[in-house]
């Protein structure tokens, strides 16, 4: 009698303990966060390839921004739009890495920017973060501008002469001129890729505020980007940048546009636009059937325990 009692207790405790288990499981289960709610297909540059076709480089990245990497043409689809008409493309090849990159780097020293102590510092350790996370044959160039626009240094692969550049003085500290810095950074960049259709050239534009000196238009910059296909990246940093200006550049010319309110989290922010150059793909298409202006349309499909994500991009170039 007793030993049946014993089992008795036994098994009601046992039960008892599976009910709170379970009970704990339910309560303390918590849907895991995902790490890709979407993705940001963007088409950085399209070049006659010099082997009767064209090279296409592409960025995928998250929502974060982060760069999606070992992509294959099966993550691609390809056509050329000619007003209603679609034409969807075959590849040539498989996807391959730039075989260079090539950055020029502005920085605002204009008056603005010393409206604290914190505003400088924080762009020069941006700058040098993305130096540092670049690869050993990867070239970079440093502008300053403020009134005038400086080559601090000039393209290099040395990464102590670049941040002894960045680290430079330099004045006067008054206006923006930052398309004409811009500007120059695509003559300098274009100077070195022109002859070389798997290199990326591009230029990361950085400015706190509002380009108040000649050109006061980007038109220029624009035709330049376009006409070369050159993506140029803005960074917009502080209260008053030009954002609307600033995300019209990006846009149109196949970069990223970027809003960094504060000093925290800018070095970040360019270690993430360094891993979307250096991860871009490029692959080869047939070329146009006809001379003059093309356009292309990239649509990239991305599969992960997340979920299977589409995005699409468009670019025109002269051929």
């Amino acid at each position: 009698m007793i030993m049946k009692q014993k089992i008795r207790l036994l098994s009601v405790f046992v039960i008892t303990l599976l009910l709170v288990a379970t009970a704990c499981q339910k309560d303390d289960y918590i849907e895991p966060e995902k790490q890709i709610t979407s993705i940001n297909t963007k088409i950085l540059r399209i070049i006659d390839n010099q082997k009767g076709g064209i090279n296409i480089f592409i960025s995928v990245t998250d929502q974060k921004g982060n760069a999606i990497k070992n992509l294959t043409n099966h993550n691609f689809e390809f056509a050329m739009v000619n007003g209603d008409e679609v034409i969807p493309i075959t590849p040539n090849g498989a996807p391959t890495l730039p075989s260079l990159i090539i950055s020029a780097l502005t920085m605002d020293y204009s008056g603005s920017m010393y409206v604290d102590s914190t505003s400088v510092p924080a762009m020069e350790n941006a700058l040098i973060s993305f130096i540092n996370a670049k690869n050993a044959l990867d070239q970079v160039e440093i502008i300053k501008f403020s009134d005038t626009v400086e080559v601090t240094t000039a393209l290099t692969t040395n990464t102590t002469t670049l941040i002894s550049g960045v680290n430079s003085t330099f004045g006067p500290h008054g206006a923006t001129a930052f398309y004409r810095a811009v500007m120059q950074g695509q003559d300098d960049v274009w100077a070195l890729a022109q002859n070389n259709p798997t290199y990326l050239p591009s230029v990361i534009g950085f400015t706190d505020g509002v380009n108040n000196l000649q050109p006061y238009t980007m038109d220029s910059l624009l035709y330049k980007s376009l006409f070369w296909q050159i993506p140029v990246y803005t960074v917009g940093y502080g209260v008053q940048p030009d954002t609307v200006s600033l995300k019209v550049i990006a846009d149109s010319t196949g970069g990223a546009f970027a809003w960094n309110p504060s000093a925290a989290g800018l070095s970040t922010l360019y270690q993430i636009v360094n891993g979307q150059l250096s991860n871009s793909v490029i692959i080869p298409l047939p070329s146009p059937i006809s001379k003059g202006r093309v356009t292309y349309r990239v649509t990239a499909t991305y599969a992960c325990p997340d979920g299977i994500f589409r995005d699409t991009d468009e670019k025109y170039f002269y051929y």
